[in-house]
């Protein structure tokens, strides 16, 4: 049962593009034990949920338990540690410039990951940051490791620590979000869970 005593329903969609495929990524969030992500393109429609401490994989009515790859990729993360060097933390060097997205504003902030050049649009929204803090606890939990070094920085970082992605370069971008109570039945597997 979802305890409905918390703080507001969370529900941000992100427009995702790239030159091999465009979408959506939708982040429903009630509470870290409640946080379903629905990736959608022109030829399919994957969902990430997790209920509680597991994440399930559901395409269609298939659905895969991915307690198992947790475990796997949680492993090889601990056999892999010391044979990578560390890596060098990332500078986010704010430009000065703001944008409004999805009538919310944020700073303009530059950074640099592998080498790349990124610009970044972050911004101060309590109901967006948990939906953004929901996305990675599926990511841990699903894979058993942090989404990716730039996304535990930020969570490091003093400086950006409380603020929410609104926009990466031109691949990622916020469309909307809204705090409308999200109905208990989204959080319902469609069928029996398989093991991977």
């Amino acid at each position: 049962m979802i305890s409905q005593t918390a703080l507001a329903d969370v529900t941000a969609v992100y427009k995702m593009t790239s030159k091999d495929a465009s979408g959506t990524q939708t982040i429903k969030y009630v509470d870290k034990r409640h946080v379903r992500v629905d990736m959608a393109n022109a030829k399919n429609t994957m969902t990430l949920l997790k209920l509680g401490d597991k994440v399930y994989s559901i395409t269609g009515k298939v659905v895969q338990d991915m307690s198992q790859l947790a475990q796997l990729m949680a492993a090889m993360g601990k056999s892999n540690k010391g044979k990578h060097k560390r890596s060098t933390p990332i500078k986010y060097k704010d430009t000065g410039k703001t944008e409004t997205i999805a009538g919310i504003k944020g700073k303009v902030y530059r950074f640099v990951e592998s080498g790349k050049r990124h610009e970044i649009v972050l911004g101060k929204h309590k109901d967006l940051q948990k939906a953004v803090l929901g996305l990675i606890e599926v990511t841990k939990a699903a894979t058993g490791i942090m989404p990716d070094n730039s996304m535990k920085q930020m969570q490091e970082d003093a400086s950006i620590k409380n603020l929410a992605m609104l926009r990466l370069d031109k691949e990622v971008r916020l469309q909307s979000i809204n705090t409308r109570s999200i109905p208990a039945s989204t959080f319902k597997l469609p069928s029996k869970p398989q093991q991977m």
